[in-house]
Order: structure tokens, then C-alpha cells, then sequence
């Protein structure tokens, strides 16, 4: 079973295999990705605004599915997400990673600019399709040109660059769940560690990457952990995967494997035996006994 892969960093720790510029915190990066799986699951540790040069991929969570094929373009919310791959093609794309602090940092310099709905609310979904106009299709296009520049693009002007590309795709109207989402961003001081556990706890995601999601130390999201649900991390999500799991078990002809990687255990054999552990039964024969749907 393919390991969770941290985006993010999996591109930066290879700049010789990947074309990619780097200022602060921003990543901007140009490449191909085959994908050998055919499902493979992700972590976005920052904000990622994708834009979808060739190829498509049909990324999953919480039940919602988004085609991202040629020509698309979606901002990725920091988090877990399946991506799948149904064609043998050249996925090719360029990605823009932000932290939280540079984006706030935007929306509050250009707030009176935009034009921001009084009773809008965040958008819960995890990945936002977004309108590209032909401004933005311009700044996606030149972009490409700062790889070849040299000597390299000063961070200053690169910096610039992820601005005028955000506020590009924040002035279409068509856009407003973007600038809705930023909006929301801007006014937290750190996401919602229970939002963060809700949302992520069925991916094999270590302490240290809820922790950065959360925007917290490891030691300090352990304490901040215990006050909200009153249990210890690895405890609370095996008890919610387990819980999931048994649910598609019932309600779903999943094969176990599918169970496995979609409740995020770590491989078959560990979730066969967390799950004898408390259900008395291995998966197969619990589904036996207590599944809705039968196996056609």
C-alpha cells in the first residue's frame, strides 16, 4: 500500500528533479508527476493554488470528487486528499504553495480593493474550482519564463509575482468562494484544531503533520489535544478509523484493501489486526456477519 505523500515537501527536497523557484516560504514548481498508483494519497502542508498544464487526476475527500484536467485551475486547501489516476497520461502542472501568514497578509493589504460579500461563509470544500481569466492565464503563462532566467529572479520580484497572481484570481467575481475562504483565514490567529482532526484523521498522518496543520508545536498540539477531546491523539483517531471503517465494512462493498488505504491504516495487516481487537471479528468475517450490502 503507497505511503501518504507530503507534496510539498516530496518537490522541495528534490530541486534537481523538479523545476521550481523558491522565496521565504512560497514554492512555485513546474513538473510531471506519473503517478504509478492508481490511488495515491496526498498531504498539503500549504495552501496550493494548481494549475493543470496537461493530464487529469480526480482528487477525493469526504465523499466529493473534482476532475482536474487540462486547462483547470483550484486552490487546495492545506490537508489530505486522494488523488486518482483512470488514464495513462502526462500529468504536467504548475504549483504554487502559500503559508497562511503570506495569504492573511495579502487579503489585509488589499481588502478595501476587493469586493467581499457581508454575509459570506466559508466553503467547506477542500478543493475550490476557480474561473481563470485571461489575466491570470497571462501571469500563469509568463511565469514559465522565470525558470529560464538568468541569473535567478530576485525573491522580491518573485514575491511579487505569487501577489499579482493571487489578487488576479481574487478580482473575478467568479471567484468569490476563494475570497470568501481567504477572508475567513485572515480573521483566525490558527485553524480550528478540531476542524484540522475531523477533516484528516483518516489518512496515516503522523503528530508532527497534524501539528503543522494545526500550526502548532508538536508538544503544544499533544496539550491543546487533551484539553478539546479529552483523550490522547492516537487513541481518539484509532478509535474514529475503526469507527469508519466498520461503517464501509457494513454499508459499502469496498474490497478490505480499499477499507484499509481510505480509513488510513497502515497496511492490511495492522488494520485486520486493530480491528479483531475490537470487534471480536477479522474484517471479512464481521462484514459476514453484519454487512447491509452483499457482495455481488
Amino acid at each position: 500500500m503507497p505511503a501518504i505523500i507530503n507534496l510539498f515537501q516530496a518537490l522541495k527536497s528534490y530541486p534537481g528533479a523538479y523545476k521550481q523557484l523558491t522565496c521565504k516560504d512560497l514554492l512555485f514548481t513546474n513538473y510531471d508527476c506519473p503517478q504509478p498508483e492508481g490511488k495515491q494519497s496526498f498531504l498539503i502542508e500549504q495552501n496550493l493554488i494548481l494549475y493543470v498544464v496537461s493530464g487529469r487526476r480526480i482528487f477525493h475527500k469526504d465523499g466529493k470528487s473534482w476532475e482536474m484536467s487540462a486547462g483547470v485551475c483550484g486552490f487546495v486547501k492545506k490537508g489530505t486528499h486522494f488523488s486518482e489516476r483512470k488514464f495513462d497520461d502526462n500529468w504536467c502542472v504548475m504549483a504554487f504553495f502559500m503559508p497562511d501568514h503570506f495569504l492573511k497578509q495579502l487579503l489585509t493589504e488589499n481588502r478595501a480593493g476587493l469586493k467581499l460579500s457581508a454575509d459570506a461563509n466559508d466553503p467547506a470544500e477542500h478543493v475550490l474550482l476557480l474561473n481563470v481569466s485571461p489575466l491570470s492565464e497571462s501571469i500563469f503563462q509568463s511565469m514559465l519564463a522565470y525558470f529560464s532566467q538568468m541569473p535567478t529572479p530576485p525573491e522580491s520580484m518573485l514575491e511579487l509575482k505569487f501577489k499579482e497572481l493571487v489578487l488576479s484570481l481574487l478580482i473575478n467575481p467568479n471567484n468569490n468562494q476563494l475570497l470568501t475562504y481567504l477572508n475567513s483565514l485572515s480573521k483566525d490567529t490558527r485553524p480550528s484544531l478540531e476542524e484540522v482532526m475531523q477533516e484528516n484523521y483518516s489518512f496515516h498522518l503522523t503528530l508532527g503533520d497534524y501539528a503543522k496543520l494545526a500550526c502548532l508545536s508538536v508538544p503544544t498540539f499533544k496539550r491543546e489535544f487533551k484539553k478539546v477531546f479529552k483523550d490522547a491523539p492516537a487513541r481518539w483517531v484509532l478509535s474514529k478509523k475503526l469507527r469508519q471503517a466498520a461503517e464501509l465494512l457494513s454499508n459499502s462493498n469496498l474490497p478490505i484493501a480499499e477499507i484499509t488505504m481510505e480509513c488510513g491504516f497502515e497496511n492490511q495487516t495492522h488494520f485486520s489486526r486493530v480491528f479483531r481487537k475490537k470487534y471480536g471479528d477479522a474484517p471479512s468475517y464481521w462484514r459476514q456477519k453484519n454487512g447491509q450490502v452483499k457482495n455481488l
